[in-house]
């Protein structure tokens, strides 16, 4: 499971501050509410009374006193938010008078127990000519006052909520809009891994994440540099290798030549001696000699190939498929140079030709391949060759020969790039190394 984004955690956390500040504000107002129902229901019960005690006043002198506690509820009109029960001595009964409607949505219990002032209760009792008659009970009913708070306090939950919403939605606008470079920046660093080091971040607005933008942009030109000068030197290892080659094989093609030559003639010459044993001998070291020529070729052909940097590329690739077609006349060797190719540098060259000697060594000795296609051609920025055979392919799990290991090491010392894909129906190996010093064929 992936961890949250910086930005949910943001988020996340303003959203818990803004509950527990929702809380608080609630847990305050409960409080708060609760002493102003508390006094407002106090209030009123000293209203009940006050007019309770009004009314047995006005009636103590124009109702019969047996009368009175039976009339007093139909004199009385409940206030708001109490209650009056009287109680009448005479049959024990207990009237109320009429009270307002209450058309109020009743709050949810949990509400009211949280906000509900202390039970609030008041006996009148009421004599009248020495004699009790009764007594009136007034009791505090918090009921509309807890709905009315209710309806508030739903409201202003409800407008805190969306305030809240709105503010979180506004703060995440701002954070992704503050952030957004790092999104940038993860993304050329992701660049830099797969190996392109030319990605850059480039300016970045604000104080906190420009220095980071500037920094990964200066990692990528160092190691762009360092690319450029590993190339430059693994190219310079190449050079310095070929031209020792180069000059090994100078060495054997004009010093070794020639004295095989010489010892050839010399040979032909004793062979016509009248002594048998010389004669043999002479016909030996004829043979020596012919054997070390040939020797000596091989290992000019393995060191360099005399052609190349003597003739155009393609000619010396043309030859090359041609001698191929004419010693396994079994096999169709097809090759395609793309038209007006420019000369490429003696290690590109060479480095092409390895690639088509290898492809096709395999292909012939391994493979028992009945057809070869080669193409050669070049884009804006590499030399590109390909070598397919229609061949039984490399078994799964093989490894790599040590001709391909060798020719992949010389292209990634070039700065190239070697693909090989194999199935039961051929194999294909195609390379791309890059273009330099080229000069155009006359």
């Amino acid at each position: 499971m992936r961890p949250p984004s910086l930005t949910a955690r943001i988020l996340a956390l303003i959203l818990l501050v803004q509950l527990a500040l929702i809380g608080l504000l609630g847990a305050g107002s409960l409080d708060r509410l609760r002493r102003d129902i508390a006094a407002e229901t106090r209030m009123a019960a000293a209203t009940a009374r006050d007019l309770v005690l009004a009314t047995i006043g006005t009636m103590a002198g124009a109702v019969p006193p047996d009368r009175l506690m039976a009339l007093l509820p139909e004199r009385l009109t409940e206030p708001r938010h109490a209650r009056i029960g009287v109680r009448d001595a005479l049959d024990g009964s207990l009237r109320q008078p009429r009270g307002p409607a209450d058309p109020t949505q009743p709050a949810p219990d949990w509400f009211a127990r949280a906000v509900a002032p202390e039970p609030l209760e008041t006996r009148l009792p009421v004599v009248i000519a020495g004699r009790p008659r009764g007594h009136v009970l007034i009791t505090g009913d918090p009921a509309q006052l807890i709905a009315r708070a209710w309806r508030d306090m739903r409201a202003l939950m409800a407008l805190a909520l969306v305030a809240a919403g709105l503010q979180a939605g506004l703060i995440l606008l701002a954070v992704r809009h503050a952030l957004r470079p790092v999104g940038t920046i993860g993304a050329r660093l992701s660049d830099l891994a797969r190996g392109d080091l030319t990605a850059r971040v480039g300016p970045v607005a604000g104080p906190d994440l420009a220095p980071l933008a500037r920094h990964t942009d200066r990692l990528a030109e160092v190691l762009e540099q360092a690319r450029d000068e590993r190339r430059r030197l693994q190219a310079q290892i190449v050079l310095r290798a070929d031209a020792e080659r180069k000059a090994i094989a100078r060495d054997l093609h004009d010093e070794m030549g020639p004295c095989l030559f010489g010892l050839r003639v010399e040979a032909d010459a004793l062979r016509g001696a009248t002594d048998p044993a010389v004669a043999e001998s002479a016909a030996q070291i004829a043979a020596i000699a012919e054997q070390i020529g040939a020797i000596n070729r091989a290992l000019l052909n393995d060191l360099r190939p005399m052609a190349i940097g003597q003739l155009p590329l393609a000619a010396v690739l043309r030859d090359y498929a041609e001698d191929l077609a004419r010693r396994f006349p079994d096999t169709r060797v097809d090759i395609d140079i793309a038209a007006g190719l420019p000369e490429p540098d003696e290690a590109t060259a060479l480095t092409l030709f390895r690639i088509l000697q290898e492809g096709t060594t395999n292909a012939l000795r391994h493979a028992g391949a009945g057809a070869i296609r080669v193409r050669l051609w070049t884009d804006p920025a590499h030399w590109r060759i390909r070598v397919a055979d229609d061949g039984t392919g490399i078994a799964e799990g093989r490894p790599e020969g040590a001709g391909l290991t060798g020719m992949r090491e010389r292209i990634t010392l070039l700065g190239g790039d070697l693909r090989l894909s194999s199935s039961p129906a051929g194999t294909t190996v195609e390379a791309s190394l890059p273009r330099r010093g080229e000069w155009q064929a006359a």
